[in-house]
């Protein structure tokens, strides 16, 4: 299996309509299903406990320069280098045939319990949306006043959420740990103030930022498998307390515009220490879905997978329907249930 190494240049996430409001759900049962790939021979252990990479300079620029997108909602996809062993390609999801299983036979209702995890999936993966947002609309604004990202040192981003706002911060790394070179401050999609160090004496970063980055770079070498054919986006979230744990996403990217990859995402909690104490894979093998933009004026039709890892649908659910604009039916657990996922909450849908 083949690891996906990001490379530490630039990150641009190209996520079509990336806030787009959800459709209703009236055609839920009639969407297409795609069925998670089966097990391999020797699956890896379930963890309980996946934005963005960093792209080719040169490659990021001719691709911001050919989309002409607007700073404040730029349609753009994560480009990256090939890995060393590239992945047989993913299956697409078939057009609609028929509505999605369903259980004969009564099903308990979700316990109190259970009504919490799903909202602490939408909460986490609301979240991972605004972080890939963020990490767009500062890239593009970086590389439109940093003209060497490579001189500069820059090695990666982070963004935090502060007020209604969030921060980014590209750093490069020094003997001393890493150091501020670029800063934005995003309000409603736009850029609010800046903090520019090309020269001279560099910030460092503070305790929290530098875990951050710590956290980032000790996934680089996990045995993780990207699909799509290129390397992984990375997400890193925030610690909820200074000595917590911190998540990093890796997401794998688009092979094509209206392709999405359900598979090939990994979640995996870093400690205080930097030592990797959990992480997991949300898929058994790569699949992805087709989710091409409505026409004008119609609602975005629903996609429904199934999902085998877990009894209930999970934060990369609610970040696929803000990454491909289309609200999910999502088919998990044993009995089967059916839940409504879109960029907003989770909801069982009744049968």
């Amino acid at each position: 299996m083949a690891g996906g190494k990001a490379d530490p240049k630039v990150f641009v996430l190209r996520i079509s309509a990336l806030l787009l409001p959800a459709a209703a759900l009236g055609a839920a049962l009639t969407a297409a299903a795609a069925q998670d790939a089966a097990p391999p021979a020797d699956p890896p252990a379930k963890a309980e406990q996946p934005a963005p990479g960093l792209s080719d300079l040169d490659e990021t620029v001719e691709e911001l320069q050919d989309e002409a997108a607007p700073a404040d909602a730029p349609p753009v996809e994560p480009p990256a280098t090939p890995p060393a062993e590239t992945p047989a390609p993913a299956p697409v999801a078939p057009p609609p045939t028929s509505a999605p299983p369903r259980v004969a036979g009564p099903i308990e209702p979700l316990t109190r319990a259970q009504r919490a995890e799903l909202e602490a999936a939408a909460a986490r993966g609301r979240l991972l949306g605004v972080i890939a947002r963020a990490g767009i609309v500062a890239t593009q604004d970086m590389l439109s006043r940093v003209s060497d990202p490579d001189g500069a040192g820059i090695a990666g981003w982070i963004a935090e959420p502060e007020g209604n706002g969030v921060a980014v911060t590209f750093y490069a790394d020094s003997d001393a740990g890493p150091v501020m070179v670029y800063r934005v401050n995003i309000l409603g999609g736009r850029i609010q103030g800046r903090q520019v160090h090309l020269t001279g004496a560099r910030p460092p970063l503070n305790p929290i930022q530098a875990r951050m980055a710590a956290a980032r770079a000790a996934t680089a070498g996990l045995d993780h498998q990207v699909c799509g054919g290129a390397d992984f986006n990375a997400l890193v979230v925030p610690p909820t307390a200074p000595d917590g744990p911190i998540d990093v996403y890796q997401i794998s990217p688009q092979s094509a515009r209206g392709r999405f990859p359900v598979g090939g995402h990994y979640r995996t909690s870093v400690a205080a220490d930097g030592s990797v104490i959990a992480s997991r894979g949300f898929t058994n093998a790569c699949l992805e879905v087709a989710a091409a933009p409505p026409a004008a004026g119609a609602q975005p039709a629903p996609v429904a997978v199934t999902h085998l890892l877990d009894p209930l649908p999970t934060e990369i659910h609610v970040f696929l329907a803000i990454w491909t604009g289309h609200p999910l039916v999502v088919v998990a657990g044993d009995p089967q249930r059916l839940f409504a996922v879109t960029p907003d909450r989770i909801a069982e849908i009744p049968r």
